[in-house]
This record gives structure tokens, sequence and C-alpha cells, in this order.
């Protein structure tokens, strides 16, 4: 019998083959380069191309855009059922309840995915934000807001949560957040959404699965932990000092990534968002703190910042709640998790990998009248 190699957490081992997004040499989703797209294209042209393998055409992106709109509305009873569920409850939490709710309002609530498994999709991009913003206006005794037809996609995400409209610096560092964050290959979250799409269920099973995963505390994305680490350090004085002080052992949350050792291109991307957005929000303070730990970190360390570490800051300059960064990365991601359920799910493949035993064995079975105490 061949010598059997166990991988730990399946690092380094090739679990699938996929078309999606490739991570080698930068970031590519679809042979699309992510820099190239976060500069040019807009997040629902970049959710297109990851469900349909092409970028859309004008007339295609104009019928893409209105099924969206035409989607933009919660069943009554979200609202009803928000208002009770405890506060204590996380966003991401009560995100993954409200999806539960919206399945079964789903016109095709017993379609497979590869039946449903787009519009689905759409579906959920289109209702997952305004989930997101009923619960984050519920909880604070605010009115719950209805999109405005006249805003784009995502400023509608930013007007339905802060009752505000967004301007066009901080829409496009949102939109730019969101193409960023939509994909990043076989992630854990992805893989789960992967296996559960593989058993031909909705698309609703996948991002359910995929969700849980996402919320475990060990999974990345979105996390608020390094606005932690700058209210420690305070001033760029103090990073060189304080970061000597840490074990050798200590995790700095929003550095080091499991793929990349030298540079998470997101990081890269949203830098340039960051920095736009301090120098119009006159907290460029923040900006050359989070610059000298970064050079601290990678003096002492040789940890790269990962995709959290500007991303948090991003959405601190816009002005939101930091319960709600996770969510919204998930918002983003959904498009990640759909568009491998489903090409999962096209190879007919169900999912279903050996494990080695290393428990006991040929075990002397007795009657439970015999078994001493």
């Amino acid at each position: 019998m061949p010598q059997e190699i166990y991988h730990p957490g399946l690092r380094g081992v090739i679990a699938g083959e996929t078309e999606i997004c490739r991570l080698d040499d930068g970031i590519q989703y679809r042979g699309y380069c992510l820099h190239e797209l976060s500069e040019g294209a807009s997040f629902l042209e970049v959710a297109y191309l990851l469900l349909f393998d092409e970028l859309p055409s004008e007339e295609q992106f104009a019928d893409f855009l209105t099924v969206i709109n035409e989607e933009q509305q919660l069943p009554p009873i979200i609202e009803h059922m928000f208002e009770r569920i405890p506060v204590h409850n996380s966003p991401l939490e009560v995100l993954r309840t409200g999806i539960g709710l919206l399945s079964h309002f789903d016109p095709q609530p017993s379609e497979s995915l590869l039946c449903a498994g787009h519009t689905q999709t759409i579906r959920l991009m289109a209702r997952i934000p305004l989930l997101i913003g009923c619960w984050h206006r519920s909880r604070l005794g605010l009115p719950v807001l209805a999109p405005k037809p006249e805003l784009s996609y995502i400023s509608n995400i930013y007007y339905v949560i802060t009752g505000e409209v967004p301007s066009s610096l901080y829409e496009r560092a949102l939109d730019v957040a969101f193409i960023v964050c939509a994909e990043h290959e076989f992630n854990p979250s992805t893989y789960v959404a992967r296996i559960v799409g593989s058993t031909r269920c909705s698309q609703y099973g996948p991002i359910l699965a995929a969700l849980d995963a996402f919320i475990g505390m060990s999974h990345g994305g979105g996390g608020d932990g390094p606005l932690d680490l700058l209210d420690e350090v305070r001033v760029p004085s103090e990073a060189s000092k304080w970061i000597s002080e840490q074990r050798a052992n200590t995790e700095f949350p929003g550095f080091g990534h499991p793929v990349y050792q030298e540079c998470d291109p997101r990081a890269s991307i949203l830098e340039v968002e960051c920095e736009r957005l301090a120098r119009a929000s006159n907290r460029q303070d923040m900006e050359k703190l989070a610059e000298e730990i970064e050079r601290v970190i990678w003096q002492e360390r040789q940890l790269p910042p990962n995709v959290d570490w500007p991303l948090c800051r991003l959405f601190s300059y816009l002005g939101l709640d930091r319960d709600l960064f996770r969510p919204l990365f998930a918002a983003a991601r959904v498009v990640g998790w759909s568009a491998h359920a489903l090409e999962q799910c096209e190879t007919n493949e169900v999912i279903r990998p050996r494990a080695r035993y290393r428990g006991a064995v040929n075990c002397r079975f007795e009657p439970l009248r015999m078994r001493a105490d």
C-alpha cells in the first residue's frame, strides 16, 4: 500500500480545480488582474464576471442591474422578526438568521443550483445589504430605510445603513472594497460552500454554510482587530518599543497570511483608498501610524499586512460601526461563495474525502450488565 501523506488543515494540498480565481503572481478574477478591475470596473461588473465568466456588455449590464433593482426589497416579516432578536447578538449572526428567513420566501425554494443558482444569487446580492441595514437601524431605534432608485447599488448599501447618501469619494472607496473582498480562491468558507454545493441543494445552503464557517473566530475577513492595535500603539514613535515588548509568538491582527509571505495584493489596493479617505477626513495621523507599524512589524517579524489591515481603516473612515465590518465583507464575498458552489455543482462530483483513522481497534463488546464501573 502506498504511503499516505497527511496534511493538517490541508495546507498545500490541491483540493480541486477552479476557473474563478488565481492567486499565483497576483490575484486574478477569471483571468483579469484584480488591480485593473479595482481601478476600472464597478463591483457589479466584477460580480457579473465572477458569476457568468465574462465581463458584461452594456446591454447585459443594464439587464443585470434591472433585476437587482427589482429584487431590492425584504419580506415584511423580516423587520418584524429582527425587532424581536436580542440586541446582544452580533450583526453577522443576525445576517445568518435573515438569510435563512429569506430562503422561505424564495420563489424557487426547492430548485437545485443548476436550475436556480444564478437567480438566487442575484436575490441575495440585492437583499443582504438590506438585511444588514434593517438590523442595524432596528437595534438603534431608527426607521428602516428602503433603497433609493436613483442611487447606485453601492451607494444604496451605504444609505440603508447610515441614512446618508455617500459622496463620490465614499462611494468609490466602498466599491473598491467590495471588489477586493468578493473572492479569494479556496479559503475555508469558500471550500465549505463548494462542499455543500456539490450536493445539488439550492444556493441558500452553500451561502448559509459558508457564513457559518466565516463566523468562526479563526476565519479572517473584515475583522476590526487592527483598530485595537492602532489604539494600543497610539503614536508612530511608540511602534518599535511596543512591538519589541510582544512575545515571539504574538499574533498581530491584520498581519500575516497563509498564502502571502511578502505582500497581500488586496492590501496594496486598499491602501490607496485609505490615503484618499484620510486626506478628505483629516485623519492622516492614523495613516502615518499605520505606515510605521507596518514598517516595524515587517522589520522585526517579516509579516506583511493582509486585507484586514487597510480594510478596517477604510470602513472606519467611512463612519461605519465596527461590528458591521465583517457583515459587509460577507455581503461582498457572497458572490465568490455562490460562484464556487455553482462551479462545484457543475462538475457533478460530490466532495467526499477519506480520513486516516487513529482510534481504538478490535474492542471486545460486553453487555451493559457485565461492564465494570
